[in-house]
């Protein structure tokens, strides 16, 4: 008498709707991560446009050089910025700008002594903000903002 070594069709079945229950979890997850990804590298890259501005204003007194208003595109940043950082600035900006949609640099008293940088987190909708005076913010829009660094002045 010869012994069946196979599996049944039900039993098949039963392994391949496991897999593919698990693998939904797992692409469902990731995609929240990734999107998480995006939102910390649009901060990381907010925070180094930051400080770059902090080095222009040492270097040339002013902080006016590297403020453009909106930039939607890489293509916007290679006409965005002037001044002894400027391809600095652009490079910064470009690679904001690959991760999200929008990307605000300038300021809201129109001055060269604050500055305001916004970016919209592609996982929330919400904007990152930092301000002049080193603080950050999240808002909900970011167009009615009074001062440097947004709703929250940061």
């Amino acid at each position: 008498m010869q012994k069946d070594r196979g599996f049944t069709l039900i039993e098949l079945l039963v392994v391949i709707a496991i897999i593919g229950v698990l693998s939904s979890v797992v692409l469902a997850s990731l995609s929240s991560a990734r999107l998480r990804a995006r939102d910390a590298a649009v901060k990381a890259g907010v925070r180094q446009l930051a400080s770059l501005m902090h080095v222009e204003r040492n270097d040339t007194g002013s902080f006016g050089n590297l403020q453009y208003f909106w930039d939607y595109t890489a293509a916007d940043c290679n006409n965005s910025f002037t001044g002894t950082h400027a391809v600095n600035a652009r490079q910064i900006c470009a690679n904001i700008l690959a991760n999200t949609s929008a990307l605000y640099t300038g300021n809201a008293v129109s001055n060269s002594a604050e500055f305001s940088i916004m970016a919209l987190l592609p996982s929330t909708g919400r904007y990152y903000c930092v301000g002049s005076s080193g603080r950050t913010s999240e808002t909900e829009t970011g167009s009615n903002w009074l001062s440097a660094g947004c709703h929250a002045n940061p």
